[in-house]
């Protein structure tokens, strides 16, 4: 008896030593993501202030001028924009509490960077815009499937949001403009492998235009400088392509998003769509209503900038200025404030597995669910 006793006061002791090494380890990781969130925080002041020095005395000096100008302020907003989104990811991989969700974060996050950073070198290096643009726009289709992803993860998953909509019957919604006067549509599983289709086919598609306007580019086939409607050059035909494919890209996210946003309303999905279709009005509609003012002769002739295409080069020039108001929007509607909070005292602690934000990193950068999305999507096509 008195050894049983013994027995159960040693677990017990054992018990609330682990307890309290627990708790040690919650406020050790608490602690640790304070302190990187100041480094951020001041890092991040540091590099606004230097730049505002600097344009302050570049203006004082006369530093600007028409030759320069456009790639000096492109610079710094591509600069600051790209800072800005490195300092919300290395946030997001320093409290990766949520790992399925933030790495759909992160590699919407790199959006910004990517497109401003490519945007000056395509408007500085005018040679290289092709390829720059390659880049771009192939990691333009990538962003939109994983928003679709993120919002699938919000609802944990496809089995899950399935058995939600089983528990639903019945339930109908309002087709999108223009088509509000069909008959209401059900979000059914066909209904959810049909929007998957619809994005997947422009993540494919996308940056296959892409190379064949390299190719056509190289041959002087892609675009007449003085007509871009001339029906000699590969520019109409891959603008129609382009257009198909991305209006269906968008209208499945947005029949997602009307069938889901009762179950997403607590993740306040409507900023993180508009974020996501804003780049994408910037990115191609804006660079073709650039285009119809240019072949219109509205724009100025930029003689002093040494641009071989004004209107890619302005484009991209906006695009650098864009990013840096975009990467200001992501911290608000993609912050990792919400994660970092469920690191605390009272919570759960962050694994062991979780604390390295390196090795964070390295699964982000692990793109199974694209693999497994395909795998699905063909299986599906096949056998149901």
């Amino acid at each position: 008896m008195a050894y049983a006793l013994g027995v159960i006061r040693s677990d017990t002791s054992e018990m609330e030593s682990c307890d309290e090494t627990a708790t040690t380890e919650r406020g050790d990781d608490l602690q640790a993501i304070k302190r990187r969130r100041r480094l951020f925080l001041y890092l991040g002041t540091a590099v606004l202030v230097f730049g505002f020095v600097f344009a302050v005395i570049g203006l004082a000096q006369n530093w600007l001028n028409e030759s320069n100008s456009y790639r000096i302020i492109g610079g710094y907003c591509a600069i600051m924009a790209t800072f800005m989104s490195v300092f919300q990811v290395m946030e997001h991989l320093t409290a990766f509490t949520d790992p399925d969700i933030q790495s759909r974060i992160i590699r919407i996050l790199v959006m910004v960077p990517l497109y401003a950073v490519t945007s000056w070198l395509a408007m500085t290096y005018q040679s290289l815009a092709t390829v720059l643009d390659l880049v771009r726009d192939s990691y333009e289709s990538y962003a939109i499937y994983t928003f679709f992803s993120l919002m699938m993860g919000l609802l944990g998953g496809t089995d899950t949001l399935i058995r939600e909509l089983m528990a639903e019957e019945n339930q109908t919604f309002k087709h999108p403009w223009p088509f509000g006067p069909l008959k209401p549509f059900g979000f059914t599983p066909t209904t959810l492998h049909r929007i998957r289709i619809s994005i997947l086919q422009f993540m494919v598609l996308k940056p296959l235009c892409g190379v064949i306007i390299i190719i056509l580019d190289a041959e002087d086939k892609y675009k007449n400088p003085n007509s871009i409607f001339d029906p000699k050059y590969g520019y109409v035909y891959l603008t129609v392509i382009y257009n198909i494919s991305i209006t269906l890209a968008l209208y499945g996210l947005m029949y997602f998003y009307i069938s889901t946003r009762d179950l997403l309303k607590e993740h306040k999905p409507f900023m993180k769509f508009v974020c996501i279709k804003g780049v994408l009005f910037l990115s191609y509609w804006q660079s073709f209503l650039l285009a119809i003012l240019g072949a219109a002769g509205v724009l100025p002739e930029f003689k002093n900038v040494g641009w071989k295409d004004r209107t890619a080069g302005l484009q991209d020039f906006l695009i650098c200025c864009e990013m840096l108001l975009f990467a200001i929007a992501h911290k608000f509607v993609f912050g990792a404030h919400e994660y970092s909070q469920r690191v605390s005292v009272e919570s759960t602690p962050l694994p062991i597995a979780r604390s390295d934000m390196w090795k964070n990193l390295v699964l982000t950068l692990k793109h199974e669910d694209v693999r497994d999305d395909f795998k699905d999507a063909w299986t599906f096509q096949r056998f149901s």
